[in-house]
């Protein structure tokens, strides 16, 4: 056999070979890679089907600048050395001008050859093809020093070509996955920063962002640790429960982490995120703890808000080198929406301590006013109530001993005048502080006022009541919608112009709802609310804070020319449910458990 036909047949021999590696290496069957592990595969495939020393890839954008460059080959310790990666000019920029395969023996030798930077290593032959992904230019394939030959064959340039068709293929497909994979991620955020707006602790907080990176990152376990700056450490971890971390947060509940003990030194330091590919040699005990339970590799990121750390969002995989930069990206995405979540769960959480302060300020203080219009109506009823009527027996017994009928007469308009000082006298003691309350309830105290205030005023009310028979109210709810009744009849009185009202009380379950309607003027609330005149809202903001004093609420509806109707809900124990709405109306028929018309007989109702 001649030498010429040996050469033929090994070169047969070994594109057969170099065929069955490509078909191996399954570029266009892998369907799990990210875009950046399908770029390093097809480097690493072209390496090895080739068979050259050295391998690279050149992502270019739509100007020819080369934004990525992915290499095989070369140790991570001499790429360090080498330092700046190639921008794509002189030969390697050729290959995308010509759109054609470029084969030499010595690239060193070429005209368009810049030569090599310090530290980088000797090559000869070259070999390079461009990869276009739908049509359009999108990168440049690289391959020198050929192993067992001094240059690259006709044969590899044929089997590159073929590669880097199969590569646009698998490219394009992966671009779509990433653009799917980045829309549903866009989702997934939405949803995390939509329950962060939503969520008002910082525990269910914590817990829905957990849940939200490992639906985008399926295939690592996630958990979130807030950082206290002057101790150094992380304390309140949250995790999955069912997870490897969740089993250690549960161990650590309560106990505070030092950062020396973990590997997230550097993040909470530098405030940047990191990222470990292979945890191999873990210096931390932390470290050490994952690896023993098969997390292999991480990322975390810091959150942190006007320069100060917050607390870290973590993510491990049991796979080595699981985490692309857009995973990266992702996790650090989500940590800033985090810190701005958890400012304001703790602005919330400052509020209501602010709030509940205030509350129990007010609570004294009403109270007090509360004991001191007792003490006023007792001492006006008991003591100068007494004096006025001594004063009226006086009268009586001198208008008989008087002889005189001139006297006598002059008697008469001083004992009516006494009368009316002692029925005001009673009217305003039973104002300050009505003894029915203490003595008989809500109800009867009720029935008296709107009773009194329906012949002072001349309009006819509706007074009603559901669920309180045997009911026996808290004092301080009792005084609060005895309070909150008698404010809002004044208004009505005074600024209505009504021609009827309406008042119900009505109990269901742990709620009490005490609602006044009238067929008045009207008004716009939020207008009023706004004034600058004080004196003009009194009456509503002493409503609200009445209510909010008992963990309730005011709600008033009015607009002009439709009347106006205040709606007071209130627990009668312990706090109104979150989901508690408006859903009982005081209009007339409705109740029916008590029902009394006070004053004319013409009723909302009836009109």
């Amino acid at each position: 056999m001649t030498m010429k036909r040996k050469a033929s047949r090994r070169s047969h021999f070994i594109n057969q070979r170099q065929a069955v590696r490509l078909l191996r290496s399954g570029i266009l069957l892998r369907f799990d890679f990210t875009l950046e592990e399908m770029l390093r595969h097809i480097v690493e495939t072209a390496r090895q089907v080739i068979g050259s020393r050295y391998a690279a890839l050149a992502v270019v954008d739509e100007q020819g600048k080369v934004v990525q460059f992915i290499h095989s080959g070369i140790t991570p310790e001499r790429a360090r050395k080498i330092g700046e990666l190639p921008k794509g000019r002189g030969l390697l920029g050729l290959i995308m001008e010509s759109g054609r395969p470029i084969r030499l023996k010595d690239l060193t030798r070429h005209p368009k050859a810049w030569g090599f930077p310090p530290h980088h290593p000797p090559m000869k032959s070259f070999l390079g093809v461009p990869i276009s992904v739908g049509g359009k230019p999108y990168g440049r394939l690289y391959l020198t020093e050929k192993i067992g030959a001094p240059s690259f064959t006709k044969a590899d340039e044929d089997l590159a070509v073929l590669l880097a068709a199969q590569a646009s293929a698998a490219l394009e497909r992966a671009l779509l996955t990433e653009r799917a994979r980045q829309t549903e991620r866009l989702v997934i955020l939405n949803e995390i920063v939509s329950s962060l707006n939503r969520l008002t602790s910082e525990a269910s907080l914590m817990e829905a962002v957990v849940k939200g990176v490992e639906k985008a990152v399926p295939y690592a376990e996630a958990s979130l640790c807030l950082y206290r700056e002057e101790e150094d450490a992380f304390a309140g971890c949250v995790a999955s429960a069912e997870s490897q971390l969740g089993r250690l947060h549960q161990r650590w509940k309560g106990k505070s982490l030092k950062v020396s003990r973990t590997p997230f030194g550097a993040c909470i330091r530098n405030k940047e995120p990191i990222r470990v590919a292979d945890l191999q040699k873990p210096e931390t005990p932390f470290a050490r703890w994952l690896l023993r339970h098969k997390i292999r590799s991480f990322i975390a990121a810091p959150i942190v808000l006007d320069g100060a750390v917050m607390g870290i969002l973590f993510a491990g995989s049991r796979y080595a080198n699981p985490f692309s930069d857009e995973d990266l990206t992702f996790l650090k995405g989500v940590a800033d929406q985090v810190a701005v979540g958890l400012k304001n769960v703790r602005l919330l959480r400052q509020l209501r301590e602010k709030e509940r302060l205030r509350g129990l300020l007010l609570n004294k203080v009403l109270t007090a006013q509360e004991e001191e219009r007792r003490r006023i109506s007792h001492e006006l009823h008991d003591q100068i109530g007494q004096l006025i009527t001594a004063l009226l027996i006086q009268l009586q017994i001198l208008e008989r001993d008087l002889s005189g009928d001139a006297l006598k007469e002059r008697l008469v308009p001083l004992r009516q005048l006494a009368d009316q000082i002692a029925s005001q006298l009673h009217h305003i003691a039973w104002e300050l502080r009505p003894p029915a309350l203490d003595e008989l309830g809500l109800p009867a105290a009720l029935e008296r006022t709107v009773s009194e205030w329906s012949a002072r005023f001349g309009i006819p009310c509706l007074l009603q009541f559901k669920g309180l028979d045997g009911a026996v109210l808290p004092p301080e709810v009792s005084i609060g919608v005895y309070r909150i009744v008698q404010e809002a009849l004044t208004n009505v009185a005074k600024h209505s112009k009504a021609t009827s009202a309406q008042v119900s009380v009505c109990r269901q379950g742990n709620i009490l709802q005490v609602t006044i309607t009238d067929d008045g003027v009207g008004f716009h609330p939020a207008a009023l609310l706004q004034e600058a005149d004080q004196n003009k809202k009194l009456g509503l903001v002493g409503m609200m804070e009445r209510a909010v004093m008992l963990s309730g609420k005011v709600v008033i509806d009015s607009q002009p020319g439709e009347g106006t109707q205040v709606t007071a809900l209130l627990p009668i124990n312990g706090t109104l449910p979150p989901e508690t709405s408006l859903v009982l109306k005081a209009k007339g028929g409705v109740f029916n458990d008590r029902k009394r018309s006070v004053g004319a007989s013409r009723t909302r109702s009836d009109r």
